[in-house]
């Protein structure tokens, strides 16, 4: 993608800087299959929006897809997988997800890696993780670049590292020093706090930040709420919008600026579903879908607390829970008039911050409440995988099913076309060409 603004130039150089380099240590969890693999027979939906593909083959070499069609030529010696009756999607990406969910004090490689792992058990193979506490960053990093296109495989979602979002930064040199410090730590993006809060940066000095971290050929994203804040960031020349302008109706100027600076826009409604919901027992709680991973891991304790009736009490009362149900309502409202603008739409859910966002499990509740706002069953795939890559700033790489793209894939049992929940039916899951072991077929 070539942006729409004066910072392109750096920002396709960072792109090569993070995404080409190809000499990195093997995984330890999982050895790698050598060959070429062809899947055959599926129905194969892209990512781009295009209708698709019936009886198709992917043909898979050295983690990238060589070609896909009804006619490819398979070379003597591949290997051949059978998917008559499946479909293939590319692997999911949340382009808005933390690593914050397991407290526990094991070692913070351990920690991390074991949240990515959650994350592809759901089929969602790479992760933009909005916020790492500065301790966790450098092991973050590290992962980052094991996961890598072109390293070796991982048994792991693939993820991109912002460090702690900044937030009430006081003058422009303290943003631009932060700029800096981020910039030196490597990661892909800066992230900013802008709550409408009187301790907020100005615009002036998030200015600033973003100025500075596009002198660094770094992107950044905006955690907002409010409409005159998603205004005065677009004029400073955010990147991403990570969270629904929710206060009131997107106007037809906002929608103009978003497309003339090529923004992506992430509407993250289940992070205000989950200030709710646990006023209740949600259904979900006994989906075998969700029940696959989630209720034995270190979600453990947490669980018991939200099925609490003390705690779902106090989570009715709650003034503030109460007044995100508008608040939503509002988001839904201004995801569908921006995706029916054209806006580029990027699937994200803030799991593994908050409580009850439930890593893996959320993202596919995510998908069913974009369609639930207005967006079709296709729109909602594109921006769970083109559309989060391109938020993500790694399209070149991942995203769509396509010639040189790595071979991240998501095989599903059922057609998501027909009802997006299909997406739950999971059949396999591929990164780098390597069908992850241990991922449980769901019917």
């Amino acid at each position: 993608m070539v942006r729409k603004s004066t910072h392109s130039a750096a920002i396709l150089l960072g792109i090569g800087l993070v995404w080409a380099a190809f000499a990195f240590p093997a995984s330890q969890a999982q050895a790698p299959a050598g060959g070429t693999v062809a899947l055959t027979g599926a129905r194969i939906i892209d990512g781009t929006g295009a209708a698709p593909l019936e009886g198709a083959t992917i043909l898979v070499s050295d983690g990238r897809i060589q070609a896909v069609g009804r006619n490819v030529t398979i070379p003597a010696g591949a290997t051949r997988v059978d998917m008559a009756g499946k479909t293939i999607v590319p692997g999911l990406i949340n382009a808005h997800g933390h690593l914050g969910a397991d407290t526990s004090k094991r070692p913070a490689r351990d920690r991390l890696a074991g949240q990515l792992r959650m994350y592809a058990d759901y089929g969602i193979t790479t992760v933009q993780v909005l916020g790492l506490p500065l301790d966790d960053v450098p092991d973050g990093i590290k992962l980052r670049d094991e996961s890598r296109p072109g390293g070796a495989a991982v048994d792991r979602a693939r993820v991109l590292i912002a460090a702690a979002s900044l937030r009430n930064l006081k003058t422009e040199q303290e943003a631009r020093d932060w700029a800096n410090k981020y910039a030196d730590m490597k990661v892909d993006i800066i992230k900013m706090h802008i709550t409408g809060s009187p301790m907020d940066m100005t615009p002036a000095v998030y200015g600033a930040l973003i100025d500075q971290a596009h002198k660094r050929g770094i992107r950044t994203a905006a955690h907002l709420f409010y409409l005159r804040d998603a205004k005065g960031l677009l004029e400073k020349g955010i990147d991403v919008i990570a969270h629904s302008i929710r206060d009131q109706p997107v106007d037809q100027a906002t929608i103009a600026a978003i497309k003339a600076r090529d923004v992506e826009y992430i509407p993250t409604l289940t992070r205000d579903i989950a200030t709710f919901v646990y006023e209740g027992t949600p259904p979900y709680f006994t989906d075998p879908f969700f029940a696959r991973r989630i209720p034995g891991s270190y979600y453990r304790d947490e669980m018991a607390k939200l099925k609490d009736p003390a705690n779902q009490e106090k989570i009715k009362k709650d003034q503030a829970a109460q007044s995100i149900k508008p608040a939503l309502a509002q988001g839904r409202k201004n995801l569908k008039t921006l995706s029916d603008a054209g806006v580029t739409i990027a699937l994200g859910t803030d799991t593994g911050t908050n409580e009850g966002q439930w890593q893996g499990y959320f993202e596919h509740i995510e998908l069913e409440e974009m369609v639930k706002s207005g967006m079709t069953p296709m729109q909602v795939l594109v921006a769970a995988t083109s559309g989060a890559a391109k938020a993500a700033n790694i399209q070149q790489q991942i995203g769509t099913i396509a010639a040189g793209k790595q071979a991240d894939l998501l095989v599903l049992n059922a057609n998501p076309l027909t009802d997006i929940k299909n997406t739950r039916q999971i059949h396999s899951v591929w990164i780098a060409g390597r069908r992850l072991a241990g991922v449980t077929a769901t019917n």
